[in-house]
């Protein structure tokens, strides 16, 4: 089998109405880069990655795709047609060689948008593999189990959002099936954070699972000081409570200093970063984002440092991809879904075949592959081909 063309579709969603913010940033649009990579025995793999805008208009009009997608075509397709697509790992090293071998900075794309193009197309080689082999990448994995538990987040800061908007949207999660929320904080005081999870707490009772996000948006003291206002409150953990400079050694003060075990790892792009956060960071959850930086191939690295260290994996986004990886694997605990179409179109409109999340749980197809078929009336309507 050979690789014959490398197709990437960066697809876009409208402005929201009324932006999401986390503590320090605002989601106002999603795109999701797709990737399509064909074979000579007519399997077609489909990858996925995630980030920031993919594509730009120009002054005639006509959209164009930029950053991770035009570095699909414009720098991995040329390493990668007439390979074999099934060795996914040695053709892992050459991609990832492109960031740091000799005159690396001159190719056209900053490491992070080739970690990020290179996550997609190692997301593809998954799904021929899987579809070769005519079992689901869960089952190639390992196949411990077909379900996962899954968590939705929410409690984002909106513009005129009060407590009262935020419980009743907390009760409708719970309304239907979920039994764990995932909340942002950070955005306001301590003070006024803890009354929101509090009033959450209250609304949803004792037996829903509570998690607190604060997207890198305190210093260690504010950190260690919310860790312990929030104790009383049993929340399940404590995500990226610290900014981006001291996401390792500040990381571990606060781990030290709290009974709330602590989430990072999302803004990890390999497998280095990850092995800081397990030895030095006292991380209890890993949410590594293969779909944003490097692929299956180097999570499955990733998810045996985990093992061994008695960490469990909370991967990041992209459930109908995760989620395989989270089946496959003993130390899968829990997946992130966004089941709000107003958050999160891509679950919603990408796939005309994907998983259901039925009462907090994902049921991975028995398909070949990832399972999904994709949504050919949106790549019409939303998608920019490369």
């Amino acid at each position: 089998m050979k690789i014959t063309d490398v197709e990437p579709i960066v697809v876009s969603w409208p402005p929201f109405e009324n932006s999401f913010w986390t503590s320090l940033n605002r989601i106002g649009q999603v795109s999701e880069l797709v990737v399509l990579v064909h074979t000579d025995e007519g399997i077609t793999g489909i990858g996925e990655a995630h980030g920031g805008s993919m594509h730009y208009i120009d002054n005639t009009g006509v959209a164009h795709i930029s950053g991770a997608g035009s570095t699909v075509t414009d720098i991995l397709e040329p390493l990668l047609i007439g390979e074999n697509p099934l060795d996914n790992e040695r053709l892992w090293s050459k991609m990832f060689g492109l960031t740091y071998q000799k005159g690396w900075s001159q190719i056209g794309a900053t490491r992070q948008q080739i970690l990020a193009a290179m996550a997609a197309v190692d997301i593809a080689l998954w799904d021929i593999k899987g579809k070769a082999a005519n079992m689901p990448v869960w089952r190639l994995l390992g196949g411990y189990r077909n379900t996962v538990p899954c968590y939705v987040t929410g409690g984002y800061y909106q513009d005129g959002k009060t407590i009262d908007d935020l419980t009743a949207e907390c009760k409708s999660y719970v309304e239907t099936g979920y039994n764990a929320i995932k909340l942002k904080i950070g955005g306001v005081t301590v003070e006024e954070d803890v009354d929101r999870v509090t009033a959450v707490r209250e609304a949803v009772g004792p037996d829903i699972d509570i998690m607190v996000d604060v997207n890198e948006g305190y210093d260690v003291r504010t950190a260690i000081r919310a860790a312990r206002l929030l104790e009383p409150l049993d929340i399940r953990w404590l995500e990226e409570p610290v900014h981006w400079y001291d996401r390792i050694e500040g990381l571990r003060q606060v781990a030290d200093a709290t009974t709330i075990p602590i989430a990072s790892g999302e803004q990890a792009l390999t497998r280095w970063d990850a092995r800081d956060l397990l030895t030095r960071g006292g991380i209890k959850i890993m949410q590594f984002d293969c779909t944003r930086s490097a692929g299956i191939t180097e999570v499955l690295k990733i998810a045996g440092m985990c093992a061994a260290q008695n960490v469990n994996l909370a991967l990041h986004h992209d459930p109908q991809v995760h989620g395989h990886v989270m089946a496959a694997l003993p130390n899968g605990e829990i997946l992130e879904t966004f089941p709000s179409a107003a958050r999160d179109p891509i679950w919603a409109e990408l796939f005309s075949v994907r998983p259901e999340i039925v009462n907090s749980q994902m049921t991975l197809l028995d398909r070949p592959g990832w399972g999904l078929e994709l949504n050919e009336d949106t790549l019409e309507k939303r998608g920019v081909r490369g």
